[in-house]
Parts: structure tokens; sequence; C-alpha cells
């Protein structure tokens, strides 16, 4: 079987790469632990020096029951992390903050009623401080323990990808975008025209030298459960991809024991009235809180924009839920007449026409004015958009909203689109903004959509002001 080699990696073998990571990410944690009981310390000691009362004595019995409890409650939530995969999976660091936070407040919760059941005359102020620390403790610690096994190459190890031709390119790709996975293809083989047995004669080989195996079959391969089967009874650790198309993150597998044949679940994320009704408040509150945060920056924005002679604000049709067109409000960062100025350069210049094409953006774009250049580098021509948010029009978190011409170019993802309001910011503003092709602008949205949760908003949210703050992807 032919190998296309990406070349030699300096990287230790897969298995000791993932004995690595899983002794870092535990022993981080137990960092976090050590130190979150540090600070409820001190904190504890200095409540108690405040209001007049004796220092913590470490040897006091009920002293002692309270870090027992926090040590046996705290084994007891990082048994629950290990069985929830955060030491072995291959997980992004986003999605396990929910498990964290849910995990923390739930023993919080246990030895706060443990405690009033027994009774005892200890320092809860100890124990509720130490609760409130685990969780970013923990958040941070693991942030900590993967930049340093990033930086010194103990965090991916080599991969061999099996895959058809079809999709190598696909698969790679993902694969080095997602570094989450923990891998970095160093060799593919293509599997067209091969039969199971030369496929698993390579899979075995590089797994028995160390290697992460990678199968990404092809949807008209005959041979996919064939492999799968034969890797399953082999014991061989393996990455699967199957050609299944965009199924939701959200999709349960159903389970029918003694049947082989698993059928997935796929609910639509959409359909909960209460979550929808949540977000629509969460836009609603959000939006006053921001809008009283910036007020004395929105006036001295508006005189300087309007320096030029023109308007401050600058209202263009976008596409709203249910394909509706409202009236989308930005400050104004270009010249006068910029639209047509814009169709002039693309009759004028075939570079542009095709810039635009691709990217519905200009990354050299000479109609901003030197006040938008600013704006937009630092979001601040958004702002009016909170109103919208207030209006109904829009939501802080959602698809990117998108002019009237580009409906044609969304293509079946405006099915997608017109399900929810577009929102401020998305999956397209963290996820390479300015450096992603329109056509990956319409596959991320559609995403969005069909992966909506209140949790993802906040995720997005947060990730929206790491970029502002670092001005990323501008």
């Amino acid at each position: 079987m032919r190998i296309d080699s990406f070349g030699q990696l300096d990287l230790p073998a897969s298995r000791a790469v993932r004995s690595t990571k899983t002794t870092s990410l535990v022993f981080a944690d137990m960092m976090a632990a050590l130190l979150a009981v540090v600070v409820s310390f001190a904190i504890t000691s200095f409540a108690r020096r405040w209001v007049g009362l004796a220092p913590l004595d470490l040897t006091a019995s009920g002293i002692m029951l309270h870090l027992s409890m926090i040590g046996a409650f705290t084994a007891a939530l990082f048994f629950w992390f290990n069985t929830k995969g955060h030491y072995r999976r291959r997980q992004a660091l986003a999605d396990q903050l929910g498990a964290v936070l849910a995990g923390a407040t739930l023993a919080m919760m246990c030895v706060a009623t443990t405690q009033f059941a027994i009774v005892e005359v200890g320092s809860r102020v100890l124990t509720l401080s130490y609760w409130m620390m685990l969780a970013p403790a923990v958040i941070v610690a693991r942030m900590v323990a993967r930049r340093l096994l990033r930086a010194t190459n103990a965090w991916s190890s080599p991969a061999i990808l099996f895959t058809a031709v079809s999709r190598s390119a696909e698969i790679s790709a993902l694969v080095h975008r997602r570094n989450e996975i923990g891998a970095l293809v160093s060799g593919v083989c293509t599997t067209n025209d091969q039969s199971p047995d030369e496929v698993l004669k390579a899979m075995y080989k590089a797994d028995g030298e160390g290697a992460t195996v990678i199968y990404a079959p092809d949807i008209c391969d005959p041979h996919q459960s064939t492999i799968v089967e034969r890797l399953l009874l082999a014991g061989v650790p393996f990455i699967l991809s199957p050609p299944i198309g965009p199924v939701p993150n959200h999709a349960e597998i159903l389970e029918f024991p003694p049947e082989d044949i698993g059928l997935i679940e796929v609910h639509d994320p959409l359909d909960r009235r209460v979550a929808r009704a949540a977000k629509r408040a969460f836009d609603w509150v959000l939006s006053v809180l921001a809008l009283v945060f910036f007020s004395p920056l929105l006036i001295p924005i508006a005189l300087a924009i309007r320096s030029d002679g023109g308007s401050a604000l600058f209202r263009q049709q976008r596409v709203g839920k249910d394909g509706r067109v409202f009236e989308c409000l930005k400050f104004r960062s270009m010249v006068m007449n910029a639209e047509q100025k814009l169709a002039d350069m693309i009759k004028a210049d075939p570079a542009v026409a095709q810039e635009w094409k691709a990217f519905q953006k200009l990354k050299k774009d000479p109609r901003i004015t030197w006040v938008g250049r600013f704006i937009r580098k630092t979001n601040m021509d958004e702002l009016p958009q909170l109103i919208n948010v207030l209006k109904g029009d829009m939501s802080l978190v959602g698809p990117r909203p998108m002019t009237v011409p580009q409906i044609e170019e969304y293509g079946e993802a405006f099915k997608a689109y017109k399900r929810v309001r577009p929102g401020i910011t998305g999956m397209w503003q963290v996820n390479g903004r300015n450096e992603t092709t329109f056509e990956e602008r319409a596959r991320l949205d559609a995403f969005y959509v069909r992966n909506w949760s209140l949790w993802r908003d906040i995720v997005i949210i947060v990730r929206t002001v790491r970029e502002v703050i670092f001005m990323r992807g501008q």
C-alpha cells in the first residue's frame, strides 16, 4: 500500500503521548485543588480576623472534618471527570467547561447538605470558598497544562490517515485545524482499490509503531464495516470519520442490545420553547447592560464619523429570521457612496472581483475611513446593532446578517440561516473571520443552527471578547 509521507516528525510515540497527557491533566487538577484549599484557607482566616474571631485551628475536630469532606468529595469529583473522559478523550476545553461547573456546583451542594445534616460547628466559609474557587482553578490549570504540553511537543502524536483520495485533503486539513484532536498527520494511506486485508495490515503496522490510526472511508467504501469490526476485535485504538454528513453533536446513539447496528436519534435543538425564551431574555438584558456600559463612547464616535460631513449611522437591508428583511444599524466606517465605489472597483480590477466573490469582503478596502479603520479594529462599528437586538431583529449570537443578494451565494445553508435571528457575533467571528471564505461562513452558520444551545452562545460571547481584546482576525 502506498503511503504519501509528510516528513518525519520528532515526536514521541502515540501511547507515550497519551500517557503523558493523562498524567499531566490529572496532576493539573490536583494542583488546582491544592491551590483552591490554600486560597480558601486564606480567605477564611482573613474573614475571621475581620469580624474579630480567633484564627482557624487545623487541629480542631470541626476543621479536620471539613478538610476530610473536601478531600473525599474532590476525589469523587475527579473520578467523575475521569468517567466523562476529561483525562483521556480528545476534547476541546470548551466542551469540558459545562461538566466542570456542574460537577463543582453539585459537589458543593452535597457537602453543604452533609454538613447541615451532621450539625457540626466547623468553618462553613472555608468549605463554601473552596468549592467556589475549585471550578475556575481547574479550568485555569487545564489551560496551563495544555499549553505546556503543546510547547514540549507532548500534546500531539504522529498519525497515519487511511482514507479515499476524495476525502484525503478534507480530513488532513480538519486534523491540522483541530489541535485538540492531538494528532499530526505524518502519512496518508489511500484505500481506493485496496482489499480489507491490505488496509488492515497497514493499520496494524501503524499502530504497532506507535502512530494514531485515523480511518475516513468514502461513502461508497464497501469494506467500511469489515475494517471497523476487525479493528475493534483486534483492540486497535483508532479515530473514525464516517461519511454520514453534518450530524449535530447532540445526536444520541440508540442502543438495543444485543444488536450490532446502532441508530442515531437527532433532535431539533430549536424545538425548546423555554430555552428560546431564555435566549431572548439573555439577549435583552445583556444588550441593555452593554448600551449603558458603552454609552460614554457612543457620542464621541458619532461626532468623529460625522467629521467628513456624512451620517454617523449606516443603515443596510439585511435578511433576518424567516427571511424577513430588516434595517441593520452600524456606525459608518466607509466613505459615502461606498456601494458605487465597490461596483466600480469590481468592474475595473478582476483580482478585486475574485476576492469579493470568495470572501464578500476586501482585505485592504480603500473605502474605509480613518475613523472606520479604528472602530472596525475594535468592533465598535457594531455597537448600534444592540438596538436591533432590543427590537427583536437580531440576537447577540447567531449567523452573520446577510444582504439580500447573498441569499443565492448561501445555497442550501439559507434554510438553516432563516430559522434563527442573525447575531452581532457568531461562529464566523470566532473561527477565522477575514481568513474564512464565504462558503465556509455559510457552513459555520448551518453548524451553529444544527448545534444551538445557550451554553454554546455563552462560549461564543467569551471567545468574542477574547478576539476583540487581542484584535484577532481583523
